[in-house]
């Protein structure tokens, strides 16, 4: 294509992104644009919106505000079973009359939102967005598709990202007359694209995926997601690679081009959330949008897990849980809406479980089919090429190749997820009866599910001396028993907790945990390409599991009756790994980098403890034992507080009790 031959410029980015950030993210830049430019920007803009009564009472400001908030409402959504319109939809046909034409239905169908009112300096913002992706577009392009090259991810992988991409260069290269000078050109782009982003998204069943794709470059929504993919790519591609991309990828501030993406990202939502946007699209953008937070700030941070509730709560309004909504359309874009789903879903436990707290999507509101164990390449081919794919699955969906792709562990962890679930129910519930018979039932029930998966997710091994492919398959394999384990681990730290008895699992599945976290780890790659993978699994299996060790190894120096079964040298020789993990395998600019290296400080406090002495010197007296020195903790972080899963285990733990933890 002509548009993906056309190369825009690549200037200064290092002060170009300092630059922009200034303009896109201060609210002060946008508030002085509002009060003393009004007359210059109407003449650039939409001459309608003028701010009404910007010179008068906060009061009128604000009401003329969510005046056009209210014009420019999204609707309903689907309506379930259960809603104020269900019984008369339900009986249409009896309704249905001269005297009553239509229905509820067919009332919601007819309702059209009124045309959005711009304000001046949203459009001028948009802008500017526009004009820092095209400026270097081709850059941000090779980086994000460098970047899922890697990998096949959930929703956003290669096939689709070229898509996406070339639709919006074309769009941008069409736009700019004069090139010596866009920013007229892309404000009257802006102006267009926010005209645009109140229509609905017409599909049809016999679209194409390219023809899906490339139809919606002009809406926010997909300006979101590709700041997003911009700013996961300069986060999470390696030094090597930025090298070999593009002549002025050297001069790239990496830190400060994702600082800008979340910026520009936000703003896109806001401007879809002020148009009463309620698009698929718009679940991209929020998932991609997630994702970068937690990388830049970590997965313990409020923002991500806000964001993911406003995923939840799209997903759950466009009715992608229900099957019946996406009969009538297209195959790929059906298992493209499922793989959106069950990502999502995925991943709303993980943070869920990390954070302690209830999970927003829930498997028994899904009556959706799992997405076929297929590539992307193959869902967005020619039917022929498609269609043999699909044969060779087999009857349950699962590729024969014996591989394990992102989407097969998708698929494997949405089975196991029931199991995620009902644990995380008895974590959250302390008044559930019959706590042992539950933890029992829920152990055969993860038992039974994992005996129905295919065996390359049943059976464990790796292996140096193997080809890339099954090496990934081996670590995607290995990831999944750590997910599996974890439920256990769980469940025997609530079984202790609540009701003081012995668990003679928790100590071997976490040695099992941090032994196999140990084999993951040690198998990262060399260039630092999956350095965030590596600080998601540390932080979410190693955290848990290396505590309950290094804890038990206290306990076990400091009991008068230490169990000879226990395998001090090989705990104290793991935690020191993981400890290395910690300080060396985490990079600095990770977001959980933080709470990975107060960790790090308790453990390794520990660890000189139970070494600094003869283990017979080590039985302080019953004040001694309790009184942990409280610069281990010396941090503001509040992961370290109170708060925190791994600081309650902690606290809450007996450390005068006399019986160790069986194996």
């Amino acid at each position: 294509m002509d548009c993906l031959a056309r190369a825009s410029r690549a200037g200064d980015l290092n002060s170009n992104v300092i630059t922009q950030f200034l303009v896109v993210d201060v609210g002060a830049e946008r508030e002085r644009r509002n009060n003393s430019c009004s007359s210059k920007s109407n003449s650039q803009g939409n001459g309608s919106s003028k701010h009404a009564g910007s010179e008068g009472p906060l009061r009128d400001r604000f009401i003329a505000d969510w005046s056009k908030r209210a014009a420019s409402s999204p609707g309903t959504g689907v309506l379930g079973p259960t809603s104020y319109s269900a019984v008369y939809d339900e009986s249409e046909d009896v309704i249905r009359s001269p005297a009553v034409p239509t229905s509820f239905r067919d009332s919601s169908k007819s309702l059209s939102r009124n045309q959005t009112l711009v304000d001046d300096a949203d459009i001028q913002v948009g802008a500017e967005l526009l004009l820092f992706l095209y400026e270097d577009f081709t850059l941000y392009e090779r980086m994000s598709i460098s970047k899922f090259s890697h990998c096949e991810a959930y929703v956003f992988a290669p096939p689709l990202l070229r898509l996406l991409f070339a639709s919006v260069r074309q769009m941008l290269n069409n736009a700019i007359r004069d090139e010596s000078d866009p920013l007229p050109d892309l404000t009257e782009l802006s102006k267009r694209i926010f005209e645009n982003c109140s229509k609905t998204i017409y599909v049809d069943a016999h679209m194409t995926p390219q023809n899906y794709f490339i139809s919606m470059p002009n809406r926010w929504e997909i300006i979101g997601v590709i700041f997003s993919i911009i700013g996961a790519s300069s986060f999470l591609l390696p030094a090597s690679d930025m090298i070999t991309l593009h002549p002025n990828a050297a001069n790239v501030d990496r830190h400060g081009l994702s600082l800008v993406c979340i910026s520009a990202g936000e703003k896109c939502i806001k401007f879809c959330d002020n148009a009463g946007v309620m698009s698929e699209p718009l679940s991209w953008s929020l998932l991609a949008h997630a994702s970068l937070l937690t990388y830049i700030y970590g997965d313990h941070d409020y923002r991500a897990w806000k964001v993911l509730g406003d995923l939840a709560t799209l997903i759950y309004s466009l009715g992608f849980h229900q099957r019946e909504n996406s009969e009538m359309l297209p195959f790929f874009l059906v298992e493209h809406r499922k793989r959106l789903l069950f990502g999502a879903y995925t991943v709303d436990k993980e943070l869920a479980t990390f954070l302690g707290r209830p999970p927003r999507i829930s498997r028994r509101h899904i009556d959706v089919d799992l997405p076929l164990d297929i590539t992307y390449n193959e869902l967005l081919a020619e039917p022929e090429i498609r269609d043999a794919a699909i044969a060779q699955l087999d009857q349950e969906g699962w590729n024969t190749q014996g591989t394990v792709s992102k989407t097969t562990l998708v698929r494997a962890l949405y089975k196991m997820g029931q199991v995620r679930e009902l644990v995380l129910e008895l974590s959250l519930n302390s008044r559930l009866e019959d706590l042992e018979k539950r933890i029992i039932d829920i152990t055969n029930l993860a038992a039974e599910i994992r005996s129905q998966l295919p065996p390359r997710l049943r059976t464990l091994g790796y292996n140096n001396d193997v080809t890339p492919w099954e090496s990934e398959t081996n670590l995607m394999t290995l990831c999944f028993h750590l997910e599996c384990l974890y439920n256990e681990l769980i469940m025997q730290r609530i079984l202790i907790k609540r009701t003081g008895h012995e668990s003679h699992k928790l100590r071997s599945i976490a040695r099992e945990m941090l032994k196999a976290l140990l084999l993951v780890n040690g198998s990262r790659a060399p260039d630092g390409r999956d350095n965030n993978t590596v600080a998601w699994n540390t932080s979410f299996y190693g955290l848990p599991s290396a505590g309950v060790l290094a804890i038990e190894l206290l306990r076990q120096c400091q009991s008068t009756q230490p169990d000879p079964t226990f395998p001090r040298s090989e705990i104290i020789q793991n935690l020191s790994r993981f400890a290395g993990d910690l300080e060396y395998a985490i990079v600095r600019e990770a977001g959980n980098y933080e709470i990975c290296q107060q960790a790090r400080k308790l453990i390794r406090s520990i660890l000189d403890r139970v070494l600094s002495a003869p283990q017979a010197s080590l039985i302080p007296a019953r004040a001694e034992v309790s009184s942990m020195p409280i610069e281990w903790l010396g941090s503001d972080d509040i992961w370290l507080n109170q708060d925190s899963e791994f600081m309650r285990w902690i606290n809450n733990f007996d450390w005068n009790q006399e019986e160790p933890i069986g194996e």
